[in-house]
């Protein structure tokens, strides 16, 4: 392996690993969610077994609970939704808007190219 290839290989090992981490943030923050609604069931649970709470108040109480976790998990994927630009941006990656301009210029370019081309298809200046 020459140093060149090391140097090519370098920036696709550390974007790879960004996007996993990423990732696993994405998937933390929902698992996370998930064991917050299972773990509030089993708190209503456990708080009635003990009569601090009734059973119809276990869903309002769940539900307080899940609705926290909820926003915890907005706000994590906000961040992992931020983190994931920035690590698009490192990588240099073209945007959505990125892609469209450049479509946009190519027609434009076409669109010149073609009304610069002689009608009838002989060489030009014949």
């Amino acid at each position: 392996m020459t140093e060149h290839d090391t140097e090519k290989d370098q920036p696709k090992k550390s974007a790879d690993v960004e996007t996993g981490l990423v990732e696993k943030a994405f998937l933390m923050g929902l698992g996370a969610a998930f064991f917050a609604k299972d773990k509030a069931e089993e708190l209503a649970d456990e708080l009635v077994k003990r009569g601090k709470i009734s059973r119809e108040d276990t869903e309002s109480f769940t539900g307080r609970l899940v609705d926290q976790a909820d926003s915890a998990a907005e706000s994590a994927q906000k961040t992992v939704s931020e983190e994931t630009a920035k690590v698009v941006q490192r990588m240099g990656l073209a945007s959505k808007a990125d892609l469209d301009r450049l479509e946009s210029e190519l027609a434009e370019i076409k669109a010149l190219i073609a009304s610069m081309k002689p009608v009838g298809g002989g060489p030009a200046g014949s």
